[in-house]
């Protein structure tokens, strides 16, 4: 059996060798320790260095005549989304402005894109907020309304062409808007797109604006007349003026401008003025539904003018058949 070797640790030699390689791993962890110290700051220098080489970059880029793409400030929004770019497109909308996207918001959304020609899918992309701050800075949208187009941007057009504002983009609108194209030296399509719209804009404020009231017939059938200026205004809850209204909100404000003073409340409304029965309708009769929770004002035909719900805006609705037809409650005739 041969035995291990042995060292002689009173050796010089193997002293000065030990001593050599304890220096060596001293040094090696010193170099590691310094590594890791500057290792921080050397990043950081490297992310600024980075930085200002892309400002630099920038006027550079501008100046070869390249367009770089904007990033739209907005993030996408959809379905269950919160927070303050959901409070503020709730504005722009004229719903409810809650901050939360849910089942009301979503609905608008889509009627918003369906009328300007979006893709309907209820998100709002860098498109669909384009076309809401262009129209809520009253900048020409990406619209281009046509004979079969609905909502309150017909009404709006409408408005300013002087004739029945029902949303609705129909035979009486599409003669309205070729004439008012060739009076002002237009392409005569019948469709409202930028140039026709700055030209219905441009016309005098007084020629658009003024509605004098209506003096004859009862107070019913001036209630309807009055009413019917505010088709395609969208449903706020909770308001009461044209900037938007609720149910009872457009009724109180409607009669108020004839001298009856209504609460703001539709179950309040019902015990004002005498009952009648649903044969016995007449223009500017109320009409309430759903447990006194709903009401509107009978223009007659079947019909009623009426803010609907968030989402909405006023619009003439039929009292034959569908839901109002089976929600329908009574009836009250004021004066």
């Amino acid at each position: 059996m041969t035995s291990a070797p042995t060292r002689d640790l009173a050796s010089e030699d193997l002293w000065r060798y030990s001593q050599e390689r304890a220096l060596r791993r001293r040094a090696a962890a010193r170099h590691r320790r310094t590594v890791k110290r500057i290792s921080v700051p050397l990043a950081v220098a490297a992310t600024a260095v980075g930085t200002n080489a892309t400002s630099l970059a920038a006027p550079a880029f501008a100046a070869s005549g390249k367009t770089r793409t904007r990033v739209h400030a907005h993030r996408i929004l959809r379905h269950g989304a919160a927070g303050p770019d959901v409070t503020h497109l709730q504005r722009l909308l004229g719903v409810r402005a809650d901050g939360h996207f849910g089942d009301a918001t979503l609905r608008a959304v889509r009627r918003f894109q369906a009328e300007h020609g979006l893709l309907v899918d209820g998100q709002v992309g860098p498109h669909t907020w384009r076309a809401l701050e262009s129209e809520w800075r009253g900048a020409p949208g990406e619209a281009v309304l046509r004979e079969g187009s609905t909502g309150p941007a017909v009404a709006a057009v409408q408005r300013l062409l002087g004739v029945t504002a029902d949303g609705d983009f129909g035979p009486i609108t599409l003669a309205a808007v070729r004439d008012f194209q060739a009076r002002h030296g237009l392409i005569v399509d019948g469709q409202v797109g930028d140039h026709t719209l700055a030209a219905l804009r441009r016309r005098p404020a007084a020629v658009r604006h003024h509605h004098p009231a209506p003096r004859a017939g009862s107070v019913g059938a001036r209630a309807v007349t009055i009413a019917e200026r505010y088709l395609g205004v969208p449903y706020v809850w909770g308001g009461a003026s044209p900037a938007g209204f609720d149910c009872s909100g457009l009724v109180m404000y409607v009669y108020a401008q004839l001298g009856v003073h209504l609460p703001h409340f539709a179950a309040a409304q019902y015990a004002d003025g005498r009952h009648v029965r649903a044969a016995d309708l007449r223009r500017g009769d109320l009409v309430f539904f759903d447990g006194l929770d709903h009401v509107g004002i009978y223009v007659g035909g079947g019909r009623f003018i009426h803010a609907p719900h968030t989402g909405d805006h006023v619009r003439i609705s039929s009292l034959a058949g569908g839901w109002y037809a089976e929600h329908y409650y009574g009836a009250t005739r004021l004066r």
